[in-house]
């Protein structure tokens, strides 16, 4: 099997939102306008993943989270998972967190990704790639019980290049 991701990577992602992401900076238009609201950014994020530019979810609560990028998952039962295609093409994808995408779609000389974040880059080889994100703890849990723990997996696997893959809502989002 092809070794898809250039290196294997754990990453830390502060979160003060309760949402975390993984974009195509190259290809993810970034802007919305300046005074958006929520409903806004639901239908872009929403559009953005339907472009395979985006993926965003729901995390449950805030936190400094652990996020691994495997091929293969571990054999910890993740307390839930979903499956959603992006495509790379420029050797890799970033991770990022909702208060750096509110802010590039509130101003646009603001980009993904943010600045402060980006030593948040995922190496990959370019092409189409589904990716599993798994949630590895229960969003119920105290925060001082995930320290130290894997807190998302995410599972990289080729992705044929053609077929759709459409979603109607943020991954997770209760609101």
């Amino acid at each position: 099997m092809p070794f898809y991701l250039k290196y294997a990577f754990t990453y830390k992602l502060p979160d003060d939102s309760g949402f975390s992401a993984i974009v195509n900076a190259d290809k993810y238009p970034s802007f919305v306008k300046r005074d958006w609201h929520f409903n806004d950014l639901k239908q872009h994020f929403t559009e953005a993943m339907n472009n395979e530019t985006l993926i965003i979810w729901g995390t449950g609560m805030e936190g400094d989270w652990s996020v691994k990028f495997v091929e293969q998952p571990s054999p910890q039962q993740a307390f839930r998972e979903f499956q959603k295609i992006i495509r790379v093409t420029t050797g890799g994808l970033y991770l990022t967190n909702y208060e750096d995408l509110t802010l590039a779609a509130q101003f646009e000389d603001r980009k993904i990704p943010a600045m402060h974040r980006s030593d948040l880059f995922v190496p990959m080889n370019n092409g189409r790639y589904n990716l599993t994100i798994r949630q590895m703890f229960h969003p119920g849990s105290s925060y001082a019980a995930l320290a130290g723990q894997i807190n998302f997996e995410v599972v990289v696997q080729k992705a044929p290049e053609n077929g759709v893959q459409k979603v109607e809502s943020i991954f997770w989002c209760e609101q």
